[in-house]
């Protein structure tokens, strides 16, 4: 087990940009007008968000320099290009949010074995990351066999929470804000206990320096041990559920169950066991969509490497 308080102070925040009044108006905007209308928006936009955020652009930078082998100026356009995607994929969950999600599209692959999770009777967890729109697949399942348990950031604007919670209750899907309080556990067991299923973004850490340190792209990378702990004390299935943009309207989904590990194992062997798998599968989703992970920050820790 390791903790990283420098990785954990340079993280996102979690929480949306555009303000309460911008916010506002990409609702009302994207419940009347398809949202690619929107989309030449950015284009002024990113290059600018690019330059004034450079810490974490030269994070993403080396991400396809290091991790995918790129050259220097590939990594640098393709930098770009992911603050783009980055852009569409906000700008379409407004648009779900606001009502108007039957413009898009959504090709799941393996969807049969999600949709037989469901039809048995205990609960599971879905491992989500920031591939991609994970929040557009829950909308497309429309199943009421069970009710889906969405972990969420607490510290968003009133109006985006609003817009959430209602979008959701049309789908079975209930959100589960992530409190200071630790309330938020307590009701990821009890919907698991009721053999619901709980949604969990596992490739980013949230207010605890507790982590696990895995293999990722051959690299060590730390991973919440929270997540994994959870999953290996409740003993229920792990799904790891990614969502990427193929184009305009259209999402490409991939389901995939993780191995389980062994009863004999201890907890946090079990624990470190799951988080390898659920490393293993994102490897192979990000092979094909490198430039659709939106982590922000120093996830392999290569800045503080370089001023030792």
């Amino acid at each position: 087990m390791a903790e990283d308080s420098s990785q954990n102070d340079r993280q996102w925040s979690g929480k949306t940009g555009g303000g309460n009044f911008g916010q506002r108006f990409l609702f009302a905007f994207l419940k009347k007008v398809k949202v690619k209308w929107l989309y030449p928006v950015l284009y002024p936009v990113v290059p600018f968000y690019c330059m004034v955020n450079h810490e974490a652009f030269g994070n993403i930078v080396w991400y396809f320099r290091n991790i995918h082998g790129f050259s220097r100026w590939k990594s640098f356009w393709m930098a770009i290009h992911n603050h783009f995607v980055f852009g569409k994929a906000v700008l379409d969950r407004f648009a779900i949010l606001s009502g108007n999600g039957s413009q898009f599209r959504v090709e799941v692959e393996n969807r049969e074995v999600f949709e037989q999770l469901l039809e048995q009777p205990g609960g599971f967890i879905v491992a989500g990351s920031h591939v991609g729109n994970l929040e557009l697949i829950g909308h497309f399942f429309n199943q009421n066999s069970k009710p889906l348990n969405v972990v969420i950031f607490g510290g968003e604007g009133k109006d985006l929470s609003a817009k959430r919670s209602q979008s959701f209750s049309k789908h079975n899907i209930n959100d589960i804000p992530v409190s200071d309080n630790l309330d938020h556990i307590f009701q990821i067991k009890t919907a698991l206990d009721r053999g619901e299923v709980v949604v969990l973004i596992c490739d980013r850490i949230f207010g605890s320096s507790k982590t696990l340190e895995v293999d990722f792209f051959g690299r060590p990378a730390k991973l919440p041990l929270g997540s994994f702990l959870l999953a290996a004390q409740m003993q229920v299935p792990v799904v790891q559920l990614s969502a990427a943009k193929k184009r305009r309207a259209l999402y490409l989904g991939y389901v995939n169950i993780l191995p389980q590990p062994d009863d004999s194992m201890n907890l946090r062997t079990r624990a470190k066991f799951i988080a390898e798998q659920y490393a293993h599968t994102l490897e192979n989703v990000l092979r094909k969509h490198p430039e659709q992970w939106f982590n922000f920050f120093d996830f392999w820790g290569w800045r503080d490497s370089t001023t030792k």
